[in-house]
């Protein structure tokens, strides 16, 4: 009778632990913004990288990169029409779980800066981060948002103006490959960079 009561007892904190991870994801990197209505998303103050932990708790990366100043308000983009086109070969892959952009890819941001600021006044930058399919989505959708700050960074140490580049997350809801094999998961893993234009100048002419 006692072996009875106490495997239901210790069943019953099993199940207790179990429905706890469910409702607490491990791999979650909170920003400041985040469904939160009480906190600002403009403000980048707290958005440093914070660090990866893995299912024991322990620290298994850390992306850390500065941020500087406020992000820009996204009003001043919306309704403008966007090219894609333009620098889609410079979309920069990540290493899984990191935000930190490799060696290789740096060159891509330093095209970009340039084209960018060669260009007239009206012109914006939106940069949107993408994460693969594994991971939960609340997670997926921090880490698009730290890359997509990291790059947002390397730009204005490039000497683009923080103030036309804007960002946006879409975590693992916008996958540029629908395959889930790894090589799938590379493309996935990206940051990209869609060039915005100016506003259209309508002009009347009074006609008699």
């Amino acid at each position: 009778m006692k072996i009875h009561t106490l495997f239901a007892v210790g069943l019953g904190t099993l199940l207790l632990a179990v429905t706890g991870c469910k409702n607490n994801p491990v791999r979650t990197t909170a920003l400041p913004g985040w469904n939160d209505p009480s906190l600002t998303s403009k403000s980048t103050t707290d958005l440093a990288a914070q660090p990866v932990r893995d299912k024991a708790g322990e620290v298994s990366a850390v992306d850390s990169y500065p941020v500087n100043g406020d992000l820009p308000d996204d009003a001043k983009i919306d309704g403008r029409e966007q090219d894609r086109t333009t620098f889609a070969a410079q979309t920069v892959y990540f290493e899984y779980d990191h935000a930190n952009v490799k060696t290789d890819e740096a060159s891509k941001i330093d095209q970009v800066a340039a084209a960018l600021k060669g260009k007239g006044p009206g012109y914006d930058l939106l940069i949107e981060g993408h994460c693969d399919e594994r991971g939960t989505e609340e997670y997926n959708r921090s880490l698009g948002e730290r890359r997509a700050l990291a790059l947002r960074e390397l730009l204005m140490k490039s000497g683009v103006s923080g103030g036309q580049i804007f960002t946006r997350t879409f975590g693992k809801d916008r996958p540029a490959h629908t395959g889930h094999d790894e090589a799938s998961h590379a493309k996935n893993r990206r940051g990209e960079f869609v060039l915005v234009l100016p506003k259209k100048i309508i002009t009347t002419q009074n006609t008699k």
